[in-house]
């Protein structure tokens, strides 16, 4: 770290009073616990205007003669694996690792390109692996599971920022792997919601709002947790 880094991360740290650890642990939990009911209200109130309250929906009409459905375990293949994704992607996110400083910059990069793809790949790998047909849904191309991915992420990435709250080195990068995280833990929901598995409706759907969540979580970490945005 150079000398002029080292200066303004001191500077920074020394102008801001400490909360003790207990204070820190009461205040990130009351967030995260916001995060969390934010993004399940808003799954919730989409359903009820969109779906009828279907919160898990395991088929629909493609076509007038052809219904389609996914079996349970199918359901919990692929929002299982993608739980477990999102739990990495909240780890990688909001964990500091062993620096004062966060993470470097090679494993910002690597998670925030590999969640996505690791999300798709495993979607795709179990539709295959149970047989469910990946057909395309003319009147289901992924718009609505856009907006729901989106609605739900924007309250936990807007927490997400405030339990870090600094990032004095890569803090674009550390706001796009927020969002990433964020955007994961909509595609949670969206899975338990959407029984569509084409290529291009999960391209759309689904793997286009982590994108845009990234590039959210890129622009708002540049602005808040930067050292002179403490400054402004």
């Amino acid at each position: 770290m150079n000398t002029e880094l080292k200066a303004r991360v001191l500077a920074a740290v020394a102008g801001e009073p400490s909360p003790t650890r207990r204070a820190v642990n009461r205040r990130n939990t009351l967030l995260n616990m916001l995060a969390g009911v934010s993004g399940m209200v808003a799954f919730v109130i989409f359903a009820l205007v969109v779906s009828d309250s279907q919160l898990l929906r395991l088929g629909g009409q493609v076509s007038p003669r052809q219904y389609v459905e996914r079996s349970v375990w199918l359901v919990a293949t692929t929002a299982g694996g993608a739980l477990g994704v999102a739990a990495t992607a909240l780890w990688l996110a909001l964990w500091r690792g062993r620096s004062m400083l966060g993470r470097s910059r090679g494993s910002l990069l690597c998670g925030t390109a590999l969640i996505p793809i690791g999300l798709f790949v495993w979607k795709v790998v179990c539709s295959l692996a149970f047989g469910y047909p990946m057909m395309e849904w003319p009147e289901r191309p992924g718009l609505r599971c856009l907006a729901l991915s989106l609605l739900i992420a924007i309250g936990p990435l807007l927490v997400f920022l405030a339990v870090r709250r600094r990032a004095p080195v890569r803090p674009a990068l550390n706001g796009a792997s927020m969002g990433v995280a964020a955007g994961a833990c909509a595609w949670v929901a969206v899975d338990l919601w959407c029984p569509v598995a084409s290529l291009p409706h999960l391209l759309l759907g689904h793997v286009l709002p982590l994108c845009i969540l990234a590039a959210m979580g890129a622009v708002l970490g540049d602005a808040f947790l930067s050292i002179r945005s403490r400054r402004r």
